[in-house]
């Protein structure tokens, strides 16, 4: 054991008594010094003193627990007593006889108390000259203890007069010291627990002397264990639950049971554990059972578990709930049972009461059900009436519609002045706006029935908007409306969605914004619309859609029934813009079917902000094909070109070059294309010093104004593109327009065709027969006919379904077109007569197609159970009905 790292003064020698290694407690003691020349011999510090009744102490022999005492120069005497355990050589331990508690220790308690972290303590009555140890002081978190003042300072200011009066006490009536007190360390208080005895060493000297040990944490733990015992007892006297047990003694079984229980059955203290008494308190017809179950628990070590009613002395009757379980001492005995018992009274009677309740509510809830199967039938017979009425109102409303939008279309054919023409356009634009209305009144009717379902394939974001915006385009520019698209470089190629609902949802947001952004809400307006891609995860994602406006505005009362149906800002709202006020409302039932969401910021007199977010499930990213060699983009004015263009022309073309208008000269023309910019009436001058150049290239004709009739009378067979409007599939439609014409061609190029360039012109001679028109309106057989001659087709005509199958009987037809719904035999059955009669004659079926007032979706399902091929809805449109002719005729 090293001896440096004890309390005690201590020192060895050799068996000439030279002092061979000593700690810092010797050192002080003998005045040795750590670094010395030669061995000092013990008895040249000190010397024997008169030993009187000690004189046959054995000290010389070295033997292990001899002692002898001694005096120092000093006159300090000294207690040494020899030991083999601390070191190879022998020990001395070296103690001063004024601190008279380490003989009575001895050396191995000494050595203990010091490992088990105990201090020592030693001070006589006068509290002069007091002893600590160097285990005292560190637990005490301090270097020395000079006094006992020093000691007593340190125990906190709350505790230190209980702490004197208990050593006051322990002097004056000899009670065995024992306290607890605490002290702080680190600003944290510790607990210590301070004993001690009294040792009177003659008739007038008494010293006191003990220990001090650190209890902090047995003392939490008791605090804690306080806490949980009384959050335990109020619990479960809050919760009216009383503890009660059952044991085995000497063989007979003792009863007990804690307040709570006597309280619950209002018994005296004295009564506690007197089952008797407990027994007359249980219900007499309840008695027996509850006593016969403990006996059978205790005997077989079941659970006890039952329910059962107390009278209590004043006669108000209790609804106990106990429980019991049983334990077994080590050779398998029941010796134990112990449970709770619970007052469930307030349960019991809220129990009750509900279930009185209960019955009542049975009977009203059996009148209210007859009431509402009432109401039920009624209102599906409503639900009923309203959808064949709306059924009704469209067929006949979309029959005259279709008579007047196809008659004013082939007027539109023919030439006319411009103020003819003015009013044709404005009878057709009305007549379609009709049309969008009966739309948007059938999908809420769709909506509200829950039968509004969703499509769902593959199609190109980029040509949905592109389309969107042409078709905008041209009524945006009347209203004095600048439209800009925003598309972002991150759009997926292909999405899968509802392609049509979502261009539905366009179609509204940007129809009310170029509305209420022009006149007469402003002299010109702004609107933008901002398609952006969110990638969530390698799976899914978010399409974007933001449509702003600079113009009137929605004020708050407004903003928070928008997009319920038949709602606009106020009466004057469609007084003056017009509308029905379904767009907003469809569109917000669109987004919600999708799972998407769809909101709204605006102020008055400063505009509007739609934002619409659609979750997207499967989306692809396709390469672009690489369509050129070499691309040169050039600027009339040295102007920055739009970023946008740039990067999807990077992206079909080998290499990219930006090049001045003078360099196109040395520019090769095989595979190449040219790209100008153009802002301004100067770089249209400027081009056209570059004419001569320009016209032996493609040319892409970027503008951002209205120059389109300009660039055609400069460049023929340029194509223009208006940048505001530029979308990623509009840029790779004008370029591939460009790869699949030669820069001589003689035609010029547009970006849409002309209405008559769709429908060529006939000669009766030129018309092909073969066509049964089956139709009861008068209006609409003459529409048809001519709609049909224009396309290139002479018919016969019949008025309904019987005329039109005897028509099929007596000639060969190469199709059938029939309307639904008609007088006598409707389109329907005639349809299901053909095809039964084909069968029984094994002939080849003829395509018959519907032509229809009502909604192409739905009216195409009932078609086909009747073996009708294709649908196509009223109003006729040429360009829908030239496809649908072409798809079925001689098939």
């Amino acid at each position: 054991m090293d001896i440096h790292s004890l309390d005690l003064a201590l020192l060895s020698v050799n068996k000439q008594w030279q002092i061979l290694a000593f700690n810092q407690a010797a050192a002080a003691l003998l005045g040795l010094e750590a670094k010395q020349g030669s061995p000092q011999c013990l008895f040249d510090l000190c010397q024997l003193a008169d030993q009187g009744e000690q004189k046959d102490s054995p000290f010389l022999s070295q033997a292990s627990g001899s002692s002898a005492l001694v005096i120092l120069p000093s006159g300090t005497r000294l207690n040494i007593l020899v030991s083999s355990q601390l070191a190879s050589d022998t020990s001395l331990i070296l103690n001063p006889l004024n601190h008279q508690h380490l003989p009575h220790l001895g050396e191995l308690a000494e050595l203990a108390l010091q490992c088990g972290d105990v201090g020592v303590w030693q001070v006589d009555t006068t509290f002069e000259n007091p002893y600590f140890s160097h285990t005292f002081c560190a637990l005490l978190h301090c270097q020395t203890l000079t006094s006992w003042e020093d000691f007593t300072d340190l125990i906190y200011e709350d505790d230190r007069p209980l702490a004197l009066s208990f050593i006051e006490e322990h002097i004056q009536s000899n009670v065995r010291l024992k306290f607890e007190f605490r002290v702080l360390i680190d600003s944290v208080p510790h607990w210590f627990e301070l004993s001690g005895d009294q040792r009177r060493n003659s008739e007038t000297h008494l010293s006191l002397f003990g220990t001090l040990r650190e209890c902090t944490q047995e003392k939490q733990m008791l605090i804690h264990l306080n806490s949980a015992h009384e959050s335990r007892r109020i619990a479960l006297e809050a919760g009216k639950v009383g503890t009660w047990c059952v044991s085995r003694q000497n063989g007979q079984w003792y009863w007990d049971w804690d307040p709570q229980t006597s309280a619950i059955f209002d018994l005296a203290a004295q009564d506690t554990g007197r089952y008797e008494k407990w027994l007359e308190r249980i219900h007499p017809e309840d008695r027996a059972r509850v006593s016969n179950g403990l006996k059978e628990a205790l005997e077989s070590g079941d659970d006890f578990e039952h329910v059962f009613r107390a009278i209590l002395p004043n006669n108000s009757e209790l609804h106990i709930f106990a429980k019991g379980v049983v334990a077994q001492d080590g050779y398998g005995n029941n010796y134990r049972l112990d449970g709770v018992c619970v007052d469930q009274s307030e349960v019991y009677r809220a129990n009750m009461e509900l279930s009185k309740l209960n019955a009542e509510l049975e009977s009203r809830v059996k009148a209210r059900t007859s009431d509402l199967k009432c109401a039920v039938t009624k209102a599906e017979r409503a639900s009923r009436a309203k959808s064949d009425f709306l059924a009704m109102i469209s067929h006949e409303l979309r029959t005259p519609m279709n008579a007047i939008i196809g008659s004013l279309e082939l007027l539109s054919l023919q030439k006319h002045d411009p103020e003819e023409m003015e009013l044709l356009e404005t009878a057709s634009v009305s007549a379609k706006n009709l049309v969008d209305i009966l739309n948007d009144i059938l999908d809420i009717n769709k909506i509200e029935a829950g039968k509004l379902e969703l499509e769902f394939r593959e199609f190109d974001i980029s040509k949905t908007l592109h389309n969107v915006l042409l078709t905008f385009a041209s009524n945006a520019e009347k209203r004095r409306v600048s439209l800009k698209a925003i598309e972002s470089q991150q759009l997926p190629t292909m999405l899968y969605s509802d392609e049509n609902r979502i261009r539905q949802v366009l179609f509204n947001l940007l129809s009310n914004a170029i509305k209420f952004s022009g006149p007469p809400a402003k002299d010109s307006g702004n609107v933008i619309i901002e398609v952006d891609w969110q990638l969530q995860s390698h799976s899914q994602g978010e399409l974007s859609i933001l449509v702003k406006d600079n113009g009137i505005g929605i004020d708050e009362k407004t903003q928070k029934k928008l997009f319920h149906p038949f709602t606009q800002a106020d009466k004057s709202t469609t007084r003056v813009y017009g509308g029905t006020g379904l767009g907003l409302a469809i569109s917000r039932k669109i987004i919600d079917l999708m799972g998407g969401r769809i909101g709204l910021k605006s102020k008055l007199d400063r505009g509007s902000i739609f934002r619409v977010c659609i979750p997207i499930h499967r989306f692809s990213h396709h390469n672009a094909t690489t369509l050129f060699q070499h691309i040169y983009v050039t600027s009339a004015q040295q102007q920055q070109p739009d970023s946008y263009p740039l990067s999807v022309l990077k992206d079909l073309a080998d290499q990219l070059h930006q090049v001045p208008l003078d360099a196109l000269s040395s520019v090769s023309k095989s595979n190449t294309l040219v790209c100008c910019f153009v802002q301004s009436e100067q770089d249209l001058a400027q081009l056209h010093k570059y004419r001569d150049i320009l016209k032996e290239h493609r040319v892409l004709a970027c503008h951002k104004t209205g120059h389109t009739e300009q660039l055609r009378h400069l460049l023929p067979d340029a194509a223009p593109l208006h940048i505001d409007l530029a979308t990623r599939y509009g840029i790779t439609r004008q370029v591939m327009h460009l790869l699949t014409h030669t820069a001589h061609h003689a035609a010029p190029s547009t970006s849409t065709a002309e209405p008559d360039s769709k429908v060529p012109p006939t000669s009766t001679q030129d018309l092909r027969p073969g066509i049964l028109l089956v139709e009861d309106n008068t209006f609409n057989q003459n529409l048809m006919v001519k709609q049909l001659a224009k396309l290139g087709y002479t018919c016969t005509l019949a008025e309904n379904g019987e005329q039109g199958f005897e028509s099929w009987r007596k000639d060969k037809y190469k199709l059938i077109l029939t309307d639904c719904h008609m007088p006598v035999v409707d389109g329907y059955e005639m349809a299901k007569r053909i095809r039964q009669a084909e069968k029984q004659m094994a002939l080849k079926a003829i395509p018959i197609v519907a032509v229809t007032g009502a909604a192409v979706k739905n009216e195409l399902e009932n078609c086909h159970l009747y073996g009708i091929n294709d649908c196509i809805g009223k109003p006729v449109q040429l360009e829908r009905f030239k496809s649908v002719i072409e798809k079925w005729y001689g098939k």
